[in-house]
């Protein structure tokens, strides 16, 4: 189950909450003056003595009834059953020689895909053309171009002469031409190459601001003016090289190697900022927080109620998720981890639930976390002892609402079942020492079917070198992007195109992902949404301690809830909120329906009591509940009026 933050109760009568389905109505259906009762038959039928004033009946809250009803069913439930494709992996193809300084062919980086070349003779090299594959091979480090139709060499380079040979790369039109642009990452910063190779400009002004061995750029228009910069660690660059500032904290990088930082509008301010694993930096590098916690590899998420976006922080075999203002929510130890580091996380509905987790992996296992940092599964028996450092993609391949896993450790290439992390890829056609990297998803050749690009280095497990990249043999998979341009891949972040958004749109709003593929996140995935509405409340016992209160649940989504649930009625005392009683509902709650009313006699309530509320299954973001739903706010309703003096 989804942990979220624990449902705070409405203290004030004015604070009505909607009931779920329809708002509250203004005043209650209830008469709470009435006294009346029904007339008591009596066959004496002499009158009863002359007292002289009229006799009060005493106190009586008859039973009510309210019956079944049917209820709109929200259409965002609901998720037409996908058409799912096979799952049958085979090699596209792969390069291991290459023609352009030849003695250096092994690639330890996550290949970057971007539109190189004039496919369609149309003058221009766009979405509307095959995508090009972007690696490094080392040593010494070389930048390489191949064709995404058959891996064909288009050209190398081996630039300033200082390119990190573990390090990172980047594509992005920089400078506004209609053509991207590729970022290598060099030891004190980053060399710029147009698409046919050819060199546009080197900077070293980030000395200081990186790690300076496996570090993985990014490109963003912080300040919208049109123009792109480049972000490497702390160090942001305009889009000629020169240097804009440097964080003076944190990089995006953990103790052992490399560093991940990116740009989004982590707090909705209309503004870009620069996100490591302690601090989030302006265009400027100026600092706009810092926790003092330590730094690591980030990736950012939606993990809660509101629109700002959560940090998810990793590094040296532990996890934390970070709200946007630096705050810590929760932090986990990455199991398996111990000697080794955790690798740059991944943020993905793994299980289909509508709602996203984090994964990660480490030195022998990989890790799926909810977002109360709690494990959702785990699978042992990975492989990556030399550093424990790498990272993973998620990509719905077969169209069935789940996030399949991607990972690569130094001997086989894995692909998961995202739900309980069932193996349902183990290739042995791979061998790397592992960085950063991690396998890039993309529409590759064109086909309209997804591929699966994964650098190789020779090593322990076997002889690889270069890049494969594998495709469905039923070429059944769902449409990729023919884009994946950075680490610090989001979707938004660039268009298909390679142009870089002067505005770009917040991940997190839309898909929820990072490191993430998926174009149509939930599909195949239909939920119930369960909601609970007050009736009436009886106050006619209120002398005598008691009150009866008649409700109903419903359900306004798209699966059948057949697992007990918890109801809670809760009342505003004048010590503030005091739960009164609770009960369990047995009977299964049918899509598209609300219930007949149910009643509880609450007895002993404590005086005056100002308020009254019930709900179902743990409450508002239902930090306690058992039911996955569509919605996770709308499990309470008020009554909303005085009760008893």
């Amino acid at each position: 189950m989804r942990s979220l933050l624990p449902f705070l109760p409405c203290l004030l009568a004015a604070c009505l909450q909607e009931s779920g389905i329809n708002e509250k109505p203004q005043e209650p259906d209830f008469d709470e003056g009435d006294t009346a009762v029904p007339p008591i038959e009596d066959t004496d039928t002499a009158p009863p003595p002359d007292t002289g004033e009229t006799a009060e009946p005493p106190p009586n809250c008859d039973d009510q009834y309210f019956a079944p009803q049917n209820v709109p069913q929200l259409e965002e439930c609901f998720s037409a059953a996908p058409e799912v494709g096979t799952f049958t992996p085979e090699v596209l193809w792969d390069v291991q020689t290459f023609s352009y300084n030849g003695s250096s062919v092994s690639c330890m980086m996550q290949p970057i895909v971007c539109p190189l070349t004039d496919d369609d003779g149309d003058g221009d090299a766009d979405d509307q053309d095959i995508a090009d594959v972007v690696i490094i091979t080392y040593s010494p480090g070389v930048l390489r171009a191949l064709s995404g139709t058959d891996g064909t060499e288009l050209w190398g380079t081996a630039g300033s002469g200082g390119i990190q040979i573990t390090g990172g790369a980047a594509c992005g039109d920089l400078d506004g031409d209609g053509s991207v642009e590729v970022i290598a990452a060099t030891s004190t910063g980053v060399d710029v190459f147009d698409r046919d190779g050819n060199s546009v400009w080197s900077s070293t002004a980030c000395s200081g601001g990186m790690d300076g061995t496996s570090d993985a750029p990014g490109i963003a228009d912080m300040d919208h003016d049109g123009d792109p910069e480049v972000i490497i660690g702390s160090c942001i660059l305009d889009k000629d090289g020169n240097r804009l500032g440097k964080g003076s904290y944190g990089w995006g990088s953990s103790s052992n190697v490399g560093s991940g930082s990116f740009a989004v509008d982590i707090d909705q301010d209309g503004e870009l900022e620069v996100v490591a694993g302690n601090a989030i930096y302006d265009v400027n590098g100026n600092a706009l927080w810092s926790n003092g916690q330590s730094d690591g590899y980030p990736a950012v998420g939606n993990f809660d109620a509101d629109d700002f976006g959560e940090i998810v922080v990793t590094g040296d075999a532990s996890m934390r998720i970070q709200d946007d203002d630096g705050t810590v929510l929760c932090t986990a130890a990455i199991p398996a981890a111990s000697g080794s580091y955790g690798g740059p996380p991944t943020v993905a509905d793994f299980d289909g639930d509508g709602e996203a987790e984090v994964g990660v992996a480490a030195n022998s296992t990989y890790t799926v976390f909810e977002t109360d940092c709690s494990v959702l599964w785990q699978y042992t028996g990975t492989t990556d002892p030399s550093s424990g450092n790498t990272g993973s993609s998620v990509f719905d391949f077969e169209g069935d609402g789940i996030a399949d896993v991607v990972y690569a450790d130094e001997h086989w290439v894995w692909v998961f079942d995202g739900r309980d992390g069932a193996v349902k890829m183990q290739d042995t056609y791979h061998s790397n020492n592992t960085w950063l990297e991690y396998p890039t998803i993309a529409d590759i050749n064109g086909d309209g079917s997804a591929d699966i690009a994964v650098c190789n280095t020779p090593g322990s497990w076997g002889s690889y070198n270069g890049v494969t990249v594998f495709q469905d043999a039923d070429q059944s998979w769902r449409p990729g992007r023919r884009i994946w341009n950075q680490h610090g891949y989001s979707i938004t972040n660039v268009e298909e195109d390679g142009s870089i958004p002067q505005y770009q749109e917040t991940n997190w709003l839309s898909y929820n992902n990072f490191r993430s593929g998926d174009l149509t996140p939930g599909e195949g995935y239909s939920g119930p949404d369960l909601y609970t509405e007050i009736r009436d409340i009886c106050v006619d016992e209120c002398e005598l301690g008691n009150v009866t209160v008649w409700y109903t649940v419903g359900n306004q989504g798209y699966n059948d809830v057949e697992d007990d649930v918890l109801v809670e009625i809760w009342g505003e005392t004048a010590t503030g909120p005091q739960l009164l009683t609770t009960t369990t509902w047995t009977a299964d709650i049918i899509q598209g329906i609300q219930t007949a009313s149910e009643s509880i006699e609450l007895t002993g309530i404590p005086t005056p009591l100002y308020d009254i509320w019930v709900t179902i299954d743990g409450g508002d973001n239902a930090s306690s509940g058992i039911v996955d739903e569509c919605y996770e706010d709308n499990n309470v309703d008020e009554w909303g009026a005085f009760v008893c003096p």
